[in-house]
């Protein structure tokens, strides 16, 4: 199914286009699956013990659209140029649907049953607001609160947004006073503040630095099984991977040593399972950053993720220790230089080419963690004296195009839960599952002996 762009309402205000929007417009499909497309979404579920008080949830929840004007705003992508254009505040469509007892089922069972169906629904890209709720009850005091926004005005920063908006707006109706948030400013002042600052940005060097880091390189492509397929028959599966909570320590514990984060270390680790891939040396992996690098903008909800290429040579590298030091100055520079990734792209052209091989497929490093402050992680009823519990997905997504996201997520356990989203159209989960033990024993080896030789891990 094909959606047309919204009509642009010749009497609103017109705003421009972010960075990453019009990034997203050039990787729209035109199809359920594609960047403006039904099927692009996220779901956050949330399980709620205790009554929850419907007439104050709908409130808070149209609050929230009222908070966050993105949630409320169309892409008019065929307007030239194409735009952003704000509808008022609207309510929020709420279902409710009390669940009865299903012999030989458990809780858990249709909890998981819920997750897959709503990771399989749709929202259409065109209709504001781009919020749904479904509040599914178990009794008077069990429920699993369901949020579905569409991809193309969030991103997973901004469901902790508006997880802690809507907390903070249902305990504030139901104590009848006002909300206590802080103050919001809006994703169209963001998409601004980026144009007002392109200028100052290419002073600084940064389209320099690109173009002189990425000369003669090509993005790492990881192989297939499969090629690539006409049309996807499947949504995308997710192999989950647990490491060691002693073995996270220990890298925590190296990190420290080396004045680098985990996910450098992690990071350095990929490396090594990249080369033990195809073998190459000069490597540059492409990673996800939460784009919100001005604090300014740190609850504001909307479209901020960005992929920044990583590009580190391993030759001059003896140890794992050299490795780690050498990530570090990758991670540092890049991140003192990053540009939204569509400039990059069109600053760049000859490095996305490798796409273009059919045996390969796009791959993309995600560390989720460390995206969120803690003042983003209370959720709904927390602040209304409830207990929440966040329900863990299904292995089914629909959030990227192609190709493989790795996403690494250390728990409160102190474990690693890696999550791999990929496609069974193009990689049998064999080959998904060798390279997940490969890269734990590459980080078991390396964490107990980081001066040993990279190669030899």
């Amino acid at each position: 199914m094909t959606e047309s762009s919204p009509t642009l309402d010749q009497e609103a205000q017109r705003y421009p286009l972010s960075f990453t929007q019009e990034w997203f417009i050039t990787l729209d499909q035109g199809d359920d699956g594609g960047a403006f497309g039904r099927r692009f979404i996220l779901v956050c579920p949330i399980r709620i013990t205790g009554r929850v008080d419907l007439a104050v949830l709908q409130g808070a929840l149209d609050d929230v659209v009222a908070r966050h004007e993105l949630l409320r705003t169309l892409v008019v992508r065929d307007a030239d140029p194409p735009c952003q254009q704000v509808h008022p505040p609207c309510p929020v469509p709420l279902e409710v649907t009390d669940l009865a007892p299903h012999p030989g089922t458990t809780r858990d069972m249709i909890v998981q049953e819920l997750i897959v169906t709503a990771e399989a629904g749709t929202l259409s890209a065109r209709d504001v607001p781009m919020l749904r709720a479904r509040l599914y009850r178990f009794d008077d005091q069990d429920s699993v609160l369901f949020l579905t926004v569409h991809h193309s005005v969030s991103d997973a920063w901004s469901l902790q947004v508006i997880m802690r908006d809507l907390g903070a707006f249902y305990a504030a109706r139901r104590a009848g006073v006002p909300a206590t948030l802080p103050p919001v400013r809006q994703y169209r002042e963001y998409a601004q503040w980026q144009r007002d600052n392109a200028a100052s940005t290419a002073q600084d060097g940064a389209p320099e630095y690109w173009r002189d880091k990425l000369h003669g390189a090509r993005e790492f492509t990881i192989p297939n099984d499969h090629g690539h397929p006409d049309s996807y028959s499947r949504p995308y599966s997710l192999h989950v991977h647990i490491i060691e909570a002693d073995v996270i320590a220990a890298a925590s514990a190296l990190a420290t040593d080396t004045r680098s984060t985990l996910f450098t270390v992690m990071l350095s680790a990929f490396y090594v399972l990249a080369h033990r891939i195809t073998g190459a040396t000069d490597l540059t992996l492409r990673a996800f950053t939460a784009g919100r690098n001005e604090e300014q903008f740190h609850n504001t909800t909307g479209l901020f993720l960005n992929v920044i290429p990583l590009r580190t040579s391993l030759d001059s590298c003896t140890t794992f220790r050299d490795l780690i030091g050498r990530t570090k100055e990758t991670l540092i520079d890049a991140i003192a230089h990053e540009l939204p990734v569509g400039v990059i792209e069109q600053a760049l052209p000859d490095f996305i080419t490798s796409r273009d091989d059919s045996r390969t497929s796009q791959f993309i490093i995600s560390d989720s963690v460390s995206q969120f402050g803690d003042d983003l992680t209370y959720p709904i009823a927390e602040r209304a004296h409830e207990v929440v519990e966040r329900v863990l997905q299904e292995p089914v997504h629909h959030d990227i195009p192609s190709g493989m996201v790795w996403n690494l997520e250390v728990e409160s356990s102190s474990m690693l839960n890696g999550g791999i989203l990929f496609n069974l159209d193009e990689f049998n989960e064999s080959t998904i599952a060798g390279w997940a033990a490969d890269l734990r024993q590459i980080l078991t080896s390396a964490v107990r002996n980081p001066d040993q030789d990279w190669k030899t891990l």
